[in-house]
């Protein structure tokens, strides 16, 4: 079975080991590869994985530019690329309408490492564009290992934005909020949301898990590991050992991925 892996961290050669090395540094995790594009196919043939995408994410305004230009330039099989804007980019349609133009699927967003909430005003150009263009959104959603409580995003927050910007194609990481999964639970299941994997795979309960894509819907579900932070392969063959049909398998491996990056 083809397997996408819808959430990844990829970095410029120059720049990979040294940027990767930080951020485990912030987050008192140890990377398991290099952080460069060459590193991560590499690791994609040992977990058997065809597809992945980067989810870059830009902590200045004046880091979307380069960014940007870097992810399109990289945009390519078999790892494809998100773009990324601030809150504080002035020119949020300018930088969304390149977007679109260079090919890229989307774009990524972190409220912590971005420092914004998700109903801030200066947030409203991203939802109301990406709804009407058809962009994807990676949200970093819940906890996160790097920062304190209180979070900027959670299970009631992506519900009330869901409810403002129902067509937004948004991807809310972790689960639907990472370490929060008892409100992702009564707050995201069944809305128009979709829920990756990424750095859930045992810590959540595998019996809640499942619970939790049974009632929110395999076609809204996509496999990610947010790799360096976590090994492709084992997350691999941790979910091969969940209790889910062949048809809930090839919805969250592959077919839900493929749709929303196109």
């Amino acid at each position: 079975m083809k397997i996408f892996d819808i959430h990844t961290h990829v970095f410029p050669d120059a720049i990979a080991a040294r940027t990767v090395e930080m951020l485990g540094e912030k987050a008192k995790i140890d990377p398991v590869y290099d952080g460069s594009r060459a590193g991560l196919i590499e690791q994609m043939r040992v977990a058997g994985i065809k597809a992945a995408l980067n989810c870059p994410i830009a902590t200045r305004p004046e880091q979307v530019s380069s960014i940007n230009r870097w992810a399109a330039e990289n945009n390519a099989s078999p790892v494809y690329s998100l773009g990324s804007v601030h809150p504080e980019t002035e020119d949020k349609a300018g930088v969304l309408a390149k977007v679109l133009e260079s090919g890229l699927p989307g774009i990524k967003l972190h409220p912590e490492y971005q420092e914004f909430d998700l109903l801030d005003p200066r947030m409203t150009p991203v939802w109301t564009l990406c709804e009407r263009e058809g962009l994807m959104i990676m949200l970093h959603a819940g906890a996160d290992i790097a920062f304190e409580a209180p979070y900027r995003s959670d299970p009631v927050r992506i519900r009330q934005l869901m409810d403002a910007y129902p067509d937004l194609k948004l991807v809310a990481a972790h689960f639907g909020s990472w370490r929060m999964w008892d409100a992702v639970a009564e707050e995201l299941c069944g809305t128009p949301v979709y829920l990756d994997t990424s750095f859930t795979l045992g810590i959540i309960d595998d019996a809640m898990f499942v619970d939790i894509i049974r009632r929110h819907g395999a076609e809204r579900v996509v496999f990610g590991t947010d790799t360096p932070w976590r090994s492709q392969a084992e997350d691999v063959e941790h979910f091969s050992r969940l209790p889910l049909s062949k048809d809930e398998r090839r919805l969250i491996l592959w077919e839900n991925a493929r749709g929303l990056v196109g």
